[in-house]
């Protein structure tokens, strides 16, 4: 399905609902999607708001990418409000740059493309080693490590839980569900 001009304003929308109505105004937030000119089954995607701390602004520590990177997180993650529930968004070329009040382009935005993989790569990370501890619990074979890696995601000094949607986090515990339940199971098997 080639878009058009429904699906732009569609997303857009979706994107702009992604967050607050208060961040879009106090953070001049600015969403526009199009048909690339270059491929016409691609939509450019053009994002850009306030720098503030967070974004690489201030000091570096603990930089989540702010604002761009958490709406351009819900698009990856397919969790846009307003979308089609598990759409989701596939990146080709990703530019974060910082720019003078007059438009100039004056760096590379290098916080905002690391928040966006914190957002997006350690949850998923984390996910699929939760798969495959359950798998192996369930085969018999408990893989060493399992309980710290639950405790590394939910202590906050990591900061990992806030990198989590909401459907992750029901995915993270429907694993650790499922891992409990076979974990039961093995003890009993093997107390009998």
């Amino acid at each position: 399905m080639s878009p058009d001009a429904t699906l732009c304003a569609t997303l857009t929308s979706a994107l702009y609902s992604s967050v607050s109505e208060e961040e879009v105004l106090h953070l001049e937030l600015m969403v526009n999607a199009s048909i690339s000119p270059r491929d016409s089954s691609c939509i450019e995607v053009a994002i850009r708001c306030l720098a503030v701390e967070g974004d690489g602004l201030g000091p570096h520590d603990l930089n989540d990418g702010g604002l761009l990177a958490n709406v351009v997180a819900a698009g990856i993650k397919g969790e846009l409000a307003r979308f089609q529930s598990g759409v989701t968004m596939e990146i080709s070329c990703l530019d974060a740059w910082y720019s003078s009040s007059d438009g100039s382009l004056e760096g590379p935005a290098t916080y905002i493309a690391r928040g966006l993989c914190r957002k997006c790569c350690i949850p998923e990370i984390f996910l699929r080693y939760m798969q495959v501890s359950v798998s192996l619990m369930e085969s018999g074979h408990p893989l060493e490590g399992h309980h710290e890696l639950i405790e590394l995601v939910t202590s906050p000094e990591t900061g990992f839980l806030h990198l989590f949607s909401q459907h992750q986090l029901q995915e993270l515990l429907l694993c650790e569900r499922e891992y409990t339940i076979y974990e039961m199971n093995h003890e009993e098997l093997s107390n009998s």
